[in-house]
Protein backbone atom coordinates (compact mmCIF):
# COMPACT_ATOMS: atom_id res chain seq x y z
CA UNK A 1 0.00 0.00 0.00
CA UNK A 2 1.27 3.49 -0.83
CA UNK A 3 1.20 4.77 2.73
CA UNK A 4 3.25 2.00 4.34
CA UNK A 5 6.75 3.21 3.25
CA UNK A 6 6.03 6.68 4.63
CA UNK A 7 7.88 6.64 7.94
CA UNK A 8 11.14 5.13 6.73
CA UNK A 9 11.10 7.31 3.64
CA UNK A 10 10.87 10.36 5.87
CA UNK A 11 13.59 9.00 8.13
CA UNK A 12 16.06 8.86 5.26
CA UNK A 13 15.53 12.57 4.61
CA UNK A 14 15.99 13.82 8.15
CA UNK A 15 19.66 13.18 8.89
CA UNK A 16 19.11 10.53 11.53
CA UNK A 17 22.76 9.48 11.54
CA UNK A 18 25.41 11.77 13.01
CA UNK A 19 27.62 13.93 10.84
CA UNK A 20 31.31 13.32 11.34
CA UNK A 21 32.40 16.98 11.60
CA UNK A 22 30.88 19.84 13.62
CA UNK A 23 28.72 22.19 11.55
CA UNK A 24 30.41 25.52 12.19
CA UNK A 25 32.66 27.13 14.76
CA UNK A 26 30.88 28.49 17.79
CA UNK A 27 31.20 32.26 17.85
CA UNK A 28 31.46 34.40 20.94
CA UNK A 29 28.03 35.82 21.82
CA UNK A 30 27.31 39.52 22.15
CA UNK A 31 25.20 38.46 25.10
CA UNK A 32 23.84 35.30 26.62
CA UNK A 33 20.53 35.45 24.77
CA UNK A 34 17.33 34.82 26.61
CA UNK A 35 15.43 32.22 24.60
CA UNK A 36 11.96 31.14 25.57
CA UNK A 37 9.51 28.99 23.68
CA UNK A 38 5.83 28.20 23.95
CA UNK A 39 3.29 26.33 21.88
CA UNK A 40 1.44 28.54 19.42
CA UNK A 41 -2.05 27.74 20.65
CA UNK A 42 -3.91 29.48 17.83
CA UNK A 43 -2.34 27.45 15.02
CA UNK A 44 -2.29 24.25 17.05
CA UNK A 45 -6.01 24.52 17.74
CA UNK A 46 -6.86 25.71 14.21
CA UNK A 47 -5.16 22.83 12.41
CA UNK A 48 -6.07 20.32 15.10
CA UNK A 49 -9.78 21.11 14.86
CA UNK A 50 -9.68 21.15 11.07
CA UNK A 51 -7.83 17.84 10.87
CA UNK A 52 -10.22 16.22 13.33
CA UNK A 53 -13.50 17.42 11.85
CA UNK A 54 -13.22 18.55 8.22
CA UNK A 55 -13.03 15.09 6.66
CA UNK A 56 -10.16 16.16 4.39
CA UNK A 57 -6.59 16.74 5.69
CA UNK A 58 -5.61 14.77 8.79
CA UNK A 59 -1.86 15.42 8.82
CA UNK A 60 1.22 16.00 6.69
CA UNK A 61 4.88 16.91 6.74
CA UNK A 62 7.04 19.73 5.28
CA UNK A 63 4.78 22.65 6.34
CA UNK A 64 6.31 25.57 4.46
CA UNK A 65 4.21 28.74 4.38
CA UNK A 66 3.98 31.73 2.04
CA UNK A 67 1.69 34.77 1.97
CA UNK A 68 -0.59 34.98 -1.06
CA UNK A 69 -1.59 38.21 -2.86
CA UNK A 70 -5.09 38.24 -1.32
CA UNK A 71 -3.70 38.18 2.24
CA UNK A 72 -4.26 34.47 2.86
CA UNK A 73 -1.46 32.00 3.65
CA UNK A 74 -0.59 28.90 1.65
CA UNK A 75 0.74 25.98 3.72
CA UNK A 76 2.86 23.74 1.51
CA UNK A 77 2.95 20.03 2.41
CA UNK A 78 4.63 16.88 1.14
CA UNK A 79 3.37 13.44 2.28
CA UNK A 80 -0.24 13.96 3.33
CA UNK A 81 -2.97 11.86 4.94
CA UNK A 82 -6.56 12.67 3.97
CA UNK A 83 -9.98 11.44 5.04
CA UNK A 84 -11.68 11.06 8.39
CA UNK A 85 -10.43 10.81 11.97
CA UNK A 86 -12.10 8.01 13.93
CA UNK A 87 -13.62 8.17 17.42
CA UNK A 88 -10.33 7.03 18.98
CA UNK A 89 -8.43 9.94 17.35
CA UNK A 90 -6.85 7.56 14.88
CA UNK A 91 -6.82 7.09 11.12
CA UNK A 92 -8.63 4.30 9.31
CA UNK A 93 -6.17 1.98 7.58
CA UNK A 94 -7.70 2.89 4.20
CA UNK A 95 -7.07 6.64 4.68
CA UNK A 96 -6.13 8.28 1.38
CA UNK A 97 -2.45 9.20 1.11
CA UNK A 98 -0.82 11.60 -1.39
CA UNK A 99 2.72 12.92 -1.83
CA UNK A 100 1.90 16.65 -1.84
CA UNK A 101 -0.91 19.07 -1.04
CA UNK A 102 -1.61 22.70 -0.10
CA UNK A 103 -3.90 24.18 2.56
CA UNK A 104 -4.93 27.81 2.16
CA UNK A 105 -5.58 29.61 5.45
CA UNK A 106 -7.87 32.57 4.76
CA UNK A 107 -8.38 34.32 8.08
CA UNK A 108 -8.69 31.01 9.91
CA UNK A 109 -10.82 29.29 7.28
CA UNK A 110 -8.85 26.34 5.90
CA UNK A 111 -9.22 24.77 2.46
CA UNK A 112 -7.31 21.69 1.29
CA UNK A 113 -6.12 21.51 -2.31
CA UNK A 114 -5.12 18.20 -3.90
CA UNK A 115 -5.32 16.65 -7.33
CA UNK A 116 -7.99 14.18 -8.37
CA UNK A 117 -11.36 14.57 -6.70
CA UNK A 118 -12.42 14.78 -3.07
CA UNK A 119 -13.72 11.22 -3.33
CA UNK A 120 -10.54 9.99 -5.07
CA UNK A 121 -7.75 12.45 -4.21
CA UNK A 122 -4.35 12.43 -5.86
CA UNK A 123 -1.18 14.42 -5.33
CA UNK A 124 -1.52 18.04 -6.38
CA UNK A 125 1.49 17.64 -8.68
CA UNK A 126 2.36 14.28 -10.25
CA UNK A 127 5.28 13.26 -12.42
CA UNK A 128 3.82 13.13 -15.92
CA UNK A 129 2.87 9.61 -16.93
CA UNK A 130 4.35 8.07 -13.77
CA UNK A 131 3.00 5.55 -11.30
CA UNK A 132 3.18 7.42 -7.98
CA UNK A 133 4.19 4.30 -6.11
CA UNK A 134 7.35 4.39 -8.24
CA UNK A 135 7.97 8.06 -9.08
CA UNK A 136 6.75 11.17 -7.25
CA UNK A 137 7.35 14.79 -6.24
CA UNK A 138 7.85 16.16 -2.76
CA UNK A 139 7.41 19.90 -2.25
CA UNK A 140 10.12 22.36 -1.22
CA UNK A 141 9.82 26.01 -0.30
CA UNK A 142 7.65 28.43 -2.28
CA UNK A 143 7.52 32.03 -3.42
CA UNK A 144 4.98 34.33 -5.10
CA UNK A 145 5.58 36.28 -8.31
CA UNK A 146 2.62 38.51 -9.21
CA UNK A 147 -0.46 36.31 -9.16
CA UNK A 148 1.51 33.08 -9.48
CA UNK A 149 2.68 30.74 -6.73
CA UNK A 150 5.91 28.86 -7.47
CA UNK A 151 6.67 25.73 -5.44
CA UNK A 152 9.99 23.89 -5.66
CA UNK A 153 9.69 20.21 -6.60
CA UNK A 154 12.00 17.35 -5.67
CA UNK A 155 11.56 14.24 -7.81
CA UNK A 156 12.22 10.76 -6.42
CA UNK A 157 12.11 7.35 -8.05
CA UNK A 158 11.77 3.89 -6.53
CA UNK A 159 14.78 1.70 -7.33
CA UNK A 160 13.74 -1.62 -5.77
CA UNK A 161 11.31 -3.34 -3.46
CA UNK A 162 12.89 -2.27 -0.18
CA UNK A 163 11.77 0.67 1.94
CA UNK A 164 15.03 2.53 1.32
CA UNK A 165 15.22 1.68 -2.38
CA UNK A 166 14.59 5.12 -3.87
CA UNK A 167 16.72 8.03 -4.99
CA UNK A 168 16.57 11.71 -5.82
CA UNK A 169 16.44 12.29 -9.57
CA UNK A 170 15.95 16.00 -10.16
CA UNK A 171 14.55 19.44 -9.44
CA UNK A 172 11.63 21.32 -10.96
CA UNK A 173 9.25 24.19 -10.20
CA UNK A 174 5.46 23.94 -10.10
CA UNK A 175 3.53 27.10 -10.99
CA UNK A 176 0.00 27.62 -9.64
CA UNK A 177 -2.66 30.28 -10.03
CA UNK A 178 -2.42 31.87 -6.58
CA UNK A 179 -6.16 32.51 -6.58
CA UNK A 180 -7.45 28.96 -6.87
CA UNK A 181 -4.32 26.76 -6.61
CA UNK A 182 -4.84 25.33 -10.08
CA UNK A 183 -1.63 23.90 -11.53
CA UNK A 184 -0.44 25.78 -14.60
CA UNK A 185 2.95 24.28 -15.41
CA UNK A 186 5.96 22.28 -14.27
CA UNK A 187 9.36 23.66 -15.27
CA UNK A 188 12.34 21.32 -15.14
CA UNK A 189 15.61 22.66 -13.71
CA UNK A 190 19.13 21.70 -14.84
CA UNK A 191 20.53 18.40 -13.63
CA UNK A 192 22.14 18.71 -10.21
CA UNK A 193 23.11 16.58 -7.24
CA UNK A 194 21.74 19.29 -4.94
CA UNK A 195 18.14 19.09 -3.71
CA UNK A 196 17.18 22.71 -4.45
CA UNK A 197 14.33 24.39 -2.58
CA UNK A 198 15.19 23.67 1.06
CA UNK A 199 14.64 27.39 1.67
CA UNK A 200 13.90 30.50 -0.39
CA UNK A 201 14.86 34.04 0.60
CA UNK A 202 13.62 37.05 -1.38
CA UNK A 203 16.08 39.95 -1.08
CA UNK A 204 14.44 43.26 -1.97
CA UNK A 205 17.75 45.10 -1.53
CA UNK A 206 19.58 43.45 -4.42
CA UNK A 207 16.76 42.16 -6.62
CA UNK A 208 17.46 38.45 -6.28
CA UNK A 209 15.60 35.35 -5.19
CA UNK A 210 18.01 33.17 -3.22
CA UNK A 211 17.35 29.43 -3.32
CA UNK A 212 19.06 27.19 -0.78
CA UNK A 213 19.50 23.48 -1.32
CA UNK A 214 20.94 20.41 0.37
CA UNK A 215 23.67 18.04 -0.69
CA UNK A 216 22.25 14.98 1.01
CA UNK A 217 24.80 12.31 1.94
CA UNK A 218 22.33 10.92 4.52
CA UNK A 219 24.70 10.94 7.50
CA UNK A 220 26.06 14.33 6.39
CA UNK A 221 24.07 17.17 4.89
CA UNK A 222 25.46 20.40 3.45
CA UNK A 223 23.65 23.61 2.50
CA UNK A 224 24.28 25.12 -0.95
CA UNK A 225 23.13 28.43 -2.44
CA UNK A 226 21.86 29.66 -5.81
CA UNK A 227 20.17 32.85 -6.98
CA UNK A 228 18.04 34.13 -9.82
CA UNK A 229 16.78 37.67 -10.61
CA UNK A 230 13.60 38.40 -8.65
CA UNK A 231 10.41 37.67 -10.52
CA UNK A 232 12.02 35.13 -12.84
CA UNK A 233 12.35 31.88 -10.90
CA UNK A 234 11.31 29.79 -13.92
CA UNK A 235 12.58 32.07 -16.70
CA UNK A 236 15.74 33.77 -15.44
CA UNK A 237 19.36 32.64 -15.50
CA UNK A 238 20.31 30.87 -12.27
CA UNK A 239 23.72 31.43 -10.69
CA UNK A 240 25.38 29.13 -8.17
CA UNK A 241 27.56 30.25 -5.26
CA UNK A 242 31.02 28.72 -5.44
CA UNK A 243 33.50 29.75 -2.71
CA UNK A 244 32.94 33.47 -3.10
CA UNK A 245 31.98 33.59 -6.78
CA UNK A 246 28.71 33.26 -8.66
CA UNK A 247 28.84 30.83 -11.57
CA UNK A 248 26.40 29.75 -14.27
CA UNK A 249 27.37 26.08 -13.94
CA UNK A 250 24.67 24.20 -11.94
CA UNK A 251 27.27 21.65 -10.83
CA UNK A 252 29.63 24.31 -9.43
CA UNK A 253 28.03 25.25 -6.11
CA UNK A 254 30.07 24.81 -2.94
CA UNK A 255 29.10 23.92 0.61
CA UNK A 256 28.22 26.84 2.88
CA UNK A 257 27.13 25.02 6.08
CA UNK A 258 27.17 21.46 7.37
CA UNK A 259 24.49 19.90 9.55
CA UNK A 260 21.26 21.31 8.15
CA UNK A 261 18.15 19.22 7.69
CA UNK A 262 16.64 18.70 4.23
CA UNK A 263 14.20 21.49 4.97
CA UNK A 264 15.07 24.67 6.84
CA UNK A 265 14.43 28.41 6.68
CA UNK A 266 16.45 31.53 5.90
CA UNK A 267 15.19 34.94 6.91
CA UNK A 268 16.39 38.41 7.83
CA UNK A 269 15.76 38.35 11.58
CA UNK A 270 16.94 41.01 14.02
CA UNK A 271 19.18 42.49 11.36
CA UNK A 272 21.01 39.33 10.35
CA UNK A 273 20.50 36.39 8.05
CA UNK A 274 19.19 33.54 10.15
CA UNK A 275 19.01 29.83 9.40
CA UNK A 276 16.63 27.76 11.54
CA UNK A 277 16.99 24.01 11.13
CA UNK A 278 16.78 20.69 12.86
CA UNK A 279 20.22 19.74 14.18
CA UNK A 280 21.47 17.15 11.70
CA UNK A 281 24.84 16.85 13.44
CA UNK A 282 23.31 14.43 15.96
CA UNK A 283 21.41 11.19 15.37
CA UNK A 284 17.70 11.45 16.11
CA UNK A 285 18.24 14.94 17.48
CA UNK A 286 15.40 16.70 19.27
CA UNK A 287 17.22 20.03 18.92
CA UNK A 288 16.11 22.92 16.75
CA UNK A 289 19.01 25.31 16.20
CA UNK A 290 19.78 28.71 14.75
CA UNK A 291 22.81 30.07 12.87
CA UNK A 292 23.44 33.75 12.06
CA UNK A 293 25.38 35.63 9.38
CA UNK A 294 25.93 39.20 8.19
CA UNK A 295 25.70 38.05 4.57
CA UNK A 296 23.30 35.71 2.82
CA UNK A 297 26.25 33.66 1.55
CA UNK A 298 27.57 33.14 5.10
CA UNK A 299 29.57 32.22 7.02
CA UNK A 300 26.76 31.03 9.31
CA UNK A 301 28.02 30.68 12.88
CA UNK A 302 26.91 31.04 16.50
CA UNK A 303 24.96 27.79 16.66
CA UNK A 304 22.20 28.30 19.23
CA UNK A 305 19.62 25.82 20.49
CA UNK A 306 16.14 27.32 20.22
CA UNK A 307 13.99 24.38 21.32
CA UNK A 308 14.04 20.67 22.04
CA UNK A 309 11.06 18.72 20.78
CA UNK A 310 9.26 16.90 23.62
CA UNK A 311 7.80 14.23 21.33
CA UNK A 312 11.18 12.69 20.43
CA UNK A 313 11.73 9.25 21.94
CA UNK A 314 10.98 5.58 21.33
CA UNK A 315 9.55 5.17 17.85
CA UNK A 316 8.68 8.85 17.54
CA UNK A 317 11.08 11.26 15.86
CA UNK A 318 10.90 14.91 14.79
CA UNK A 319 12.48 16.57 11.76
CA UNK A 320 12.71 19.41 9.23
CA UNK A 321 12.21 22.36 11.59
CA UNK A 322 11.94 25.80 10.01
CA UNK A 323 10.88 29.35 10.88
CA UNK A 324 8.07 31.28 9.21
CA UNK A 325 9.14 34.95 9.13
CA UNK A 326 5.87 35.93 7.47
CA UNK A 327 4.06 34.80 10.63
CA UNK A 328 6.46 36.00 13.36
CA UNK A 329 7.58 39.44 14.52
CA UNK A 330 10.77 41.34 15.33
CA UNK A 331 11.76 39.23 18.33
CA UNK A 332 9.70 36.06 17.85
CA UNK A 333 10.14 33.25 15.37
CA UNK A 334 7.19 31.02 14.58
CA UNK A 335 8.83 27.60 14.17
CA UNK A 336 7.23 24.43 12.87
CA UNK A 337 8.55 20.89 12.90
CA UNK A 338 7.28 17.52 11.77
CA UNK A 339 6.44 14.48 13.90
CA UNK A 340 6.60 10.90 12.63
CA UNK A 341 7.21 7.33 13.78
CA UNK A 342 9.41 4.43 12.71
CA UNK A 343 6.36 2.20 13.33
CA UNK A 344 3.66 3.11 10.81
CA UNK A 345 1.00 1.66 13.13
CA UNK A 346 1.57 4.70 15.37
CA UNK A 347 0.39 6.99 12.56
CA UNK A 348 -2.94 5.20 12.43
CA UNK A 349 -3.38 4.72 16.16
CA UNK A 350 -2.99 8.45 16.94
CA UNK A 351 -3.28 11.22 14.33
CA UNK A 352 -1.04 13.57 16.35
CA UNK A 353 1.86 11.23 15.64
CA UNK A 354 1.82 12.64 12.10
CA UNK A 355 1.00 16.32 12.33
CA UNK A 356 3.18 19.45 12.34
CA UNK A 357 3.79 21.33 15.58
CA UNK A 358 3.78 25.12 15.97
CA UNK A 359 6.04 26.90 18.48
CA UNK A 360 6.77 30.57 19.19
CA UNK A 361 10.44 31.17 20.03
CA UNK A 362 11.39 34.50 21.59
CA UNK A 363 15.05 35.52 21.14
CA UNK A 364 16.54 38.56 22.89
CA UNK A 365 19.32 39.77 25.14
CA UNK A 366 18.57 40.11 28.86
CA UNK A 367 18.55 43.91 28.50
CA UNK A 368 15.73 43.61 26.01
CA UNK A 369 17.82 44.05 22.86
CA UNK A 370 16.56 41.64 20.23
CA UNK A 371 19.96 40.90 18.79
CA UNK A 372 20.70 37.41 20.06
CA UNK A 373 24.20 36.36 19.09
CA UNK A 374 27.00 38.09 17.24
CA UNK A 375 28.85 36.10 14.62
Amino acid sequence: MAHRPLTLTAAVLTGLAAATVPTAAQAAPACEPSISASVNEALTERFGAYGDTAGRWTGADSAYSVDLPDGSTAWIYSDTFLGEVDEDHGRPLDSPFVHNSIIVDDGGELTTHTGGTEAAPESLVKVAGADETQNWYWFGDATVEGDRLHVMLLEFVKTGSGVFDFEFTGNAVATFDAGDMSLESVTELPESEVNWGSAIYEDPSDGHTYVFGVEDLQSEKYAHLARVPSGSLTTGAWEYYDAGEWRADPTASSRILEGVSNEFSVSRFQGRFTIVTGDATEPLSAKIVMYRSEDVEGPYTGKTVLYETPETGGNIFTYNAKAHPNLGDGDTLLVTYNVNSFDSDDLYDEVDNYRPRYVDVDVRCPDGRGRGLAD
